[in-house]
Protein backbone atom coordinates (compact mmCIF):
# COMPACT_ATOMS: atom_id res chain seq x y z
CA UNK A 1 0.00 0.00 0.00
CA UNK A 2 0.57 3.47 -0.76
CA UNK A 3 2.26 6.45 2.13
CA UNK A 4 0.04 7.70 4.66
CA UNK A 5 -0.22 10.74 2.37
CA UNK A 6 -0.78 8.40 -0.92
CA UNK A 7 -4.31 7.33 -2.00
CA UNK A 8 -5.27 4.88 -4.51
CA UNK A 9 -8.22 4.57 -6.72
CA UNK A 10 -8.96 1.88 -9.60
CA UNK A 11 -9.76 4.25 -12.58
CA UNK A 12 -11.22 1.17 -14.82
CA UNK A 13 -13.59 -0.83 -13.26
CA UNK A 14 -17.15 -2.94 -14.46
CA UNK A 15 -20.04 -4.41 -13.17
CA UNK A 16 -22.97 -6.66 -14.53
CA UNK A 17 -24.37 -2.97 -15.88
CA UNK A 18 -21.60 -3.35 -18.63
CA UNK A 19 -23.54 -5.31 -21.09
CA UNK A 20 -23.63 -8.27 -22.95
CA UNK A 21 -21.04 -10.38 -26.06
CA UNK A 22 -22.49 -13.46 -27.86
CA UNK A 23 -20.85 -17.03 -27.48
CA UNK A 24 -22.74 -18.30 -30.77
CA UNK A 25 -26.23 -17.77 -29.67
CA UNK A 26 -25.61 -17.55 -26.27
CA UNK A 27 -25.76 -13.77 -24.40
CA UNK A 28 -23.02 -13.55 -22.61
CA UNK A 29 -22.54 -11.15 -20.05
CA UNK A 30 -19.36 -8.74 -19.93
CA UNK A 31 -19.98 -9.20 -15.85
CA UNK A 32 -22.07 -10.91 -13.27
CA UNK A 33 -20.87 -8.63 -10.46
CA UNK A 34 -23.60 -6.35 -9.11
CA UNK A 35 -22.04 -3.16 -8.04
CA UNK A 36 -22.56 -3.40 -4.29
CA UNK A 37 -20.25 -6.94 -4.66
CA UNK A 38 -17.52 -4.58 -6.26
CA UNK A 39 -17.31 -2.16 -3.51
CA UNK A 40 -17.82 -4.39 -0.86
CA UNK A 41 -14.51 -5.85 -2.38
CA UNK A 42 -12.92 -2.58 -2.98
CA UNK A 43 -13.06 -1.99 0.53
CA UNK A 44 -11.53 -5.09 1.29
CA UNK A 45 -8.90 -4.63 -0.75
CA UNK A 46 -8.01 -0.84 0.74
CA UNK A 47 -8.74 1.28 -1.67
CA UNK A 48 -10.05 5.12 -1.40
CA UNK A 49 -11.58 5.70 -4.23
CA UNK A 50 -13.44 3.49 -6.71
CA UNK A 51 -14.19 4.50 -10.11
CA UNK A 52 -17.19 2.43 -11.78
CA UNK A 53 -17.12 2.60 -15.27
CA UNK A 54 -19.40 0.13 -16.71
CA UNK A 55 -19.68 -0.18 -20.62
CA UNK A 56 -21.92 2.75 -21.55
CA UNK A 57 -23.67 3.33 -18.88
CA UNK A 58 -23.61 4.85 -15.56
CA UNK A 59 -26.64 3.53 -13.58
CA UNK A 60 -24.35 0.85 -11.72
CA UNK A 61 -21.75 3.29 -10.87
CA UNK A 62 -24.75 5.74 -9.00
CA UNK A 63 -26.17 2.51 -7.46
CA UNK A 64 -22.74 1.55 -6.20
CA UNK A 65 -22.65 5.65 -4.82
CA UNK A 66 -25.70 4.87 -3.28
CA UNK A 67 -25.03 2.01 -1.54
CA UNK A 68 -21.47 3.74 -0.18
CA UNK A 69 -23.66 6.40 1.05
CA UNK A 70 -26.28 4.57 2.55
CA UNK A 71 -23.85 2.24 4.50
CA UNK A 72 -21.43 4.81 4.95
CA UNK A 73 -18.48 2.89 4.21
CA UNK A 74 -14.86 4.68 3.91
CA UNK A 75 -14.22 4.86 0.43
CA UNK A 76 -15.74 7.26 -2.26
CA UNK A 77 -17.14 5.83 -5.63
CA UNK A 78 -17.08 8.26 -8.41
CA UNK A 79 -19.76 7.96 -11.96
CA UNK A 80 -17.58 6.54 -14.98
CA UNK A 81 -18.21 5.50 -18.00
CA UNK A 82 -16.55 3.39 -20.66
CA UNK A 83 -17.94 5.26 -24.16
CA UNK A 84 -17.52 3.60 -27.02
CA UNK A 85 -16.69 5.90 -29.69
CA UNK A 86 -16.05 6.31 -33.36
CA UNK A 87 -12.52 6.32 -32.58
CA UNK A 88 -12.27 4.22 -30.13
CA UNK A 89 -12.97 4.11 -26.21
CA UNK A 90 -13.05 6.86 -23.99
CA UNK A 91 -13.35 6.84 -20.35
CA UNK A 92 -15.48 9.60 -18.61
CA UNK A 93 -14.79 10.11 -14.80
CA UNK A 94 -16.45 12.25 -12.11
CA UNK A 95 -19.34 12.43 -14.76
CA UNK A 96 -23.22 13.75 -14.01
CA UNK A 97 -25.02 12.42 -17.00
CA UNK A 98 -24.37 9.11 -19.46
CA UNK A 99 -22.61 10.53 -22.14
CA UNK A 100 -24.20 8.72 -26.03
CA UNK A 101 -22.10 6.28 -28.13
CA UNK A 102 -20.84 6.75 -31.31
CA UNK A 103 -20.18 10.03 -31.60
CA UNK A 104 -16.58 11.12 -32.31
CA UNK A 105 -13.68 10.95 -29.28
CA UNK A 106 -13.41 14.90 -29.53
CA UNK A 107 -16.73 15.68 -29.27
CA UNK A 108 -17.25 12.81 -26.73
CA UNK A 109 -14.17 14.24 -24.93
CA UNK A 110 -16.00 17.80 -25.12
CA UNK A 111 -19.46 16.06 -23.38
CA UNK A 112 -17.05 15.14 -20.32
CA UNK A 113 -15.51 18.25 -19.82
CA UNK A 114 -18.82 20.33 -20.31
CA UNK A 115 -20.04 18.20 -17.12
CA UNK A 116 -16.96 19.09 -15.23
CA UNK A 117 -15.63 15.63 -15.86
CA UNK A 118 -12.54 13.99 -16.94
CA UNK A 119 -11.68 12.07 -19.65
CA UNK A 120 -8.72 9.36 -19.80
CA UNK A 121 -7.90 6.87 -22.60
CA UNK A 122 -7.67 3.74 -21.79
CA UNK A 123 -5.98 0.53 -23.24
CA UNK A 124 -4.68 3.36 -25.77
CA UNK A 125 -2.97 0.43 -27.90
CA UNK A 126 -5.18 -2.55 -27.40
CA UNK A 127 -5.53 -5.50 -30.16
CA UNK A 128 -8.57 -6.76 -28.62
CA UNK A 129 -10.79 -3.11 -27.45
CA UNK A 130 -11.63 -0.50 -29.35
CA UNK A 131 -8.70 1.86 -28.85
CA UNK A 132 -7.94 5.68 -29.79
CA UNK A 133 -4.08 4.22 -31.00
CA UNK A 134 -1.56 7.49 -31.89
CA UNK A 135 -5.10 9.73 -31.96
CA UNK A 136 -4.19 10.33 -28.02
CA UNK A 137 -1.81 12.76 -28.97
CA UNK A 138 -4.52 14.82 -30.87
CA UNK A 139 -7.02 15.14 -28.24
CA UNK A 140 -7.92 17.08 -24.89
CA UNK A 141 -7.30 14.23 -22.91
CA UNK A 142 -6.92 14.87 -18.82
CA UNK A 143 -5.18 11.29 -18.69
CA UNK A 144 -3.83 8.05 -20.44
CA UNK A 145 -4.61 4.79 -19.34
CA UNK A 146 -0.31 3.36 -19.46
CA UNK A 147 -0.81 0.04 -16.88
CA UNK A 148 -4.16 -2.05 -18.52
CA UNK A 149 -4.25 -4.80 -15.84
CA UNK A 150 -6.10 -6.57 -18.78
CA UNK A 151 -3.70 -6.92 -20.92
CA UNK A 152 -1.62 -9.42 -19.61
CA UNK A 153 0.73 -9.30 -22.71
CA UNK A 154 4.63 -7.58 -22.34
CA UNK A 155 3.44 -5.16 -25.01
CA UNK A 156 0.48 -3.22 -25.07
CA UNK A 157 1.47 -1.28 -21.53
CA UNK A 158 4.63 -0.65 -23.04
CA UNK A 159 3.14 0.66 -26.05
CA UNK A 160 1.27 3.21 -23.77
CA UNK A 161 3.99 4.83 -21.56
CA UNK A 162 6.32 5.05 -25.03
CA UNK A 163 3.62 7.33 -26.45
CA UNK A 164 1.91 9.00 -23.99
CA UNK A 165 4.66 11.04 -23.09
CA UNK A 166 4.43 14.09 -20.22
CA UNK A 167 1.45 15.79 -22.04
CA UNK A 168 -1.25 13.55 -19.93
CA UNK A 169 -1.50 12.23 -16.31
CA UNK A 170 -0.55 8.82 -16.27
CA UNK A 171 -2.93 6.09 -14.88
CA UNK A 172 -3.84 2.82 -13.83
CA UNK A 173 -6.83 0.45 -13.79
CA UNK A 174 -7.68 -3.18 -13.28
CA UNK A 175 -10.52 -3.31 -16.16
CA UNK A 176 -11.97 -5.95 -13.83
CA UNK A 177 -15.20 -7.45 -14.39
CA UNK A 178 -14.59 -9.68 -11.43
CA UNK A 179 -14.03 -8.98 -7.92
CA UNK A 180 -10.58 -10.66 -7.81
CA UNK A 181 -9.50 -8.57 -10.66
CA UNK A 182 -10.41 -5.32 -8.72
CA UNK A 183 -7.12 -3.21 -7.88
CA UNK A 184 -4.65 -5.99 -10.02
CA UNK A 185 -3.61 -2.51 -11.05
CA UNK A 186 -4.77 0.72 -9.93
CA UNK A 187 -3.72 4.81 -9.47
CA UNK A 188 -1.53 6.46 -6.72
CA UNK A 189 -2.23 9.92 -6.02
CA UNK A 190 -1.23 12.29 -3.58
CA UNK A 191 -4.42 12.57 -0.84
CA UNK A 192 -7.19 10.21 0.00
CA UNK A 193 -10.55 11.78 -1.52
CA UNK A 194 -12.48 11.73 -4.80
CA UNK A 195 -11.66 15.38 -4.80
CA UNK A 196 -7.89 14.76 -4.60
CA UNK A 197 -7.49 12.33 -7.17
CA UNK A 198 -9.22 14.88 -9.63
CA UNK A 199 -6.95 17.76 -8.70
CA UNK A 200 -4.09 15.13 -8.97
CA UNK A 201 -5.27 13.79 -12.43
CA UNK A 202 -5.52 17.74 -13.54
CA UNK A 203 -2.04 18.24 -12.16
CA UNK A 204 -0.71 15.37 -13.91
CA UNK A 205 0.15 14.11 -10.29
CA UNK A 206 -0.59 10.44 -10.51
CA UNK A 207 1.21 7.19 -10.81
CA UNK A 208 0.04 4.12 -12.02
CA UNK A 209 0.50 0.98 -10.00
CA UNK A 210 0.36 -2.68 -9.47
CA UNK A 211 0.67 -4.91 -12.43
CA UNK A 212 -1.04 -7.23 -15.07
CA UNK A 213 -3.94 -9.35 -13.82
CA UNK A 214 -2.66 -13.25 -12.71
CA UNK A 215 -3.94 -16.13 -15.41
CA UNK A 216 -5.84 -17.64 -12.49
CA UNK A 217 -8.16 -13.79 -11.97
CA UNK A 218 -9.05 -14.97 -16.14
CA UNK A 219 -9.51 -18.25 -15.76
CA UNK A 220 -12.04 -17.14 -12.14
CA UNK A 221 -13.54 -14.50 -14.48
CA UNK A 222 -14.78 -16.80 -17.42
CA UNK A 223 -15.82 -19.02 -14.34
CA UNK A 224 -18.24 -16.88 -12.68
CA UNK A 225 -19.45 -15.60 -15.75
CA UNK A 226 -20.45 -19.19 -16.83
CA UNK A 227 -21.69 -19.92 -13.14
CA UNK A 228 -23.61 -16.78 -13.38
CA UNK A 229 -25.59 -17.64 -16.26
CA UNK A 230 -26.09 -21.28 -15.73
CA UNK A 231 -27.91 -20.54 -12.22
CA UNK A 232 -29.76 -17.62 -13.81
CA UNK A 233 -31.13 -20.18 -16.50
CA UNK A 234 -32.02 -22.59 -13.69
CA UNK A 235 -34.02 -20.30 -12.44
CA UNK A 236 -35.40 -19.15 -15.67
CA UNK A 237 -36.26 -22.50 -16.82
CA UNK A 238 -38.20 -23.53 -13.28
CA UNK A 239 -40.49 -21.37 -14.40
CA UNK A 240 -43.12 -21.32 -17.32
CA UNK A 241 -42.92 -17.44 -17.62
CA UNK A 242 -39.93 -15.13 -16.86
CA UNK A 243 -40.33 -11.59 -16.92
CA UNK A 244 -37.32 -9.30 -16.29
CA UNK A 245 -37.85 -6.29 -14.74
CA UNK A 246 -36.63 -3.52 -17.25
CA UNK A 247 -33.72 -2.67 -14.85
CA UNK A 248 -32.65 -6.08 -14.72
CA UNK A 249 -29.54 -6.04 -15.94
CA UNK A 250 -28.91 -9.67 -16.85
CA UNK A 251 -32.61 -9.77 -17.98
CA UNK A 252 -31.04 -10.95 -21.85
CA UNK A 253 -30.52 -14.30 -20.40
CA UNK A 254 -34.53 -14.90 -19.85
CA UNK A 255 -35.18 -13.84 -23.19
CA UNK A 256 -33.96 -16.92 -24.56
CA UNK A 257 -35.93 -19.59 -26.20
CA UNK A 258 -36.30 -22.49 -24.46
CA UNK A 259 -34.53 -25.38 -25.99
CA UNK A 260 -31.56 -22.39 -26.89
CA UNK A 261 -31.54 -22.43 -22.62
CA UNK A 262 -31.30 -25.62 -22.06
CA UNK A 263 -28.13 -26.17 -24.27
CA UNK A 264 -26.87 -22.68 -22.78
CA UNK A 265 -26.76 -24.58 -19.48
CA UNK A 266 -25.07 -27.53 -20.44
CA UNK A 267 -22.73 -25.69 -21.93
CA UNK A 268 -22.11 -23.48 -18.51
CA UNK A 269 -22.17 -26.72 -15.99
CA UNK A 270 -19.43 -28.33 -18.32
CA UNK A 271 -16.93 -25.49 -18.31
CA UNK A 272 -17.34 -24.96 -14.97
CA UNK A 273 -17.03 -28.77 -14.05
CA UNK A 274 -14.43 -29.70 -16.37
CA UNK A 275 -10.63 -28.47 -16.89
CA UNK A 276 -11.86 -26.66 -19.56
CA UNK A 277 -11.47 -23.06 -18.00
CA UNK A 278 -7.75 -24.17 -17.78
CA UNK A 279 -7.05 -25.32 -21.02
CA UNK A 280 -8.68 -21.86 -22.26
CA UNK A 281 -6.57 -20.50 -20.10
CA UNK A 282 -3.37 -21.99 -21.31
CA UNK A 283 -4.48 -20.81 -24.90
CA UNK A 284 -5.39 -17.78 -24.54
CA UNK A 285 -2.20 -16.64 -23.11
CA UNK A 286 0.02 -18.03 -26.16
CA UNK A 287 -2.73 -15.87 -28.32
CA UNK A 288 -2.61 -12.45 -26.13
CA UNK A 289 1.19 -12.74 -26.56
CA UNK A 290 1.26 -13.20 -29.73
CA UNK A 291 -1.03 -10.54 -30.48
CA UNK A 292 0.45 -8.45 -28.03
CA UNK A 293 3.60 -8.28 -30.06
CA UNK A 294 2.15 -8.15 -33.35
CA UNK A 295 0.69 -4.91 -32.26
CA UNK A 296 4.08 -3.50 -31.08
CA UNK A 297 5.39 -4.42 -34.37
CA UNK A 298 2.25 -2.53 -36.10
CA UNK A 299 2.92 0.51 -33.88
CA UNK A 300 6.98 0.70 -34.29
CA UNK A 301 6.95 0.28 -37.44
CA UNK A 302 4.11 2.69 -38.44
CA UNK A 303 6.49 5.27 -36.51
CA UNK A 304 8.83 3.98 -38.48
CA UNK A 305 7.95 5.05 -41.41
CA UNK A 306 6.33 8.89 -40.53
Amino acid sequence: MGSPSTGQADLHTHTYYSGFNKVFFIPYPESVTPPETMVDAAVKKGLDVLCITDHNEIDGAWRAQRYVHENGLEIEVVVGEEVSTADGEVLGLFLQERIPKGLSAAETIDFVHNQGGLSVAPHPFSYRCPCLGAKINELCLDGVEVLNAAHRDAYVNRLAQKEAGLSFAHTGGSDAHSPRMLGDAYTEFPGKSAEDLYQAIKRKETNPGGGPAPLRHWIFWNMEIAHGVGKRLIVSLGREEHISSSDDPLGKVDQMRRHNKVIAMGGCMAFVATPLPLVCGIIGEGWIRWKGRKKWKEVNEGLTSL
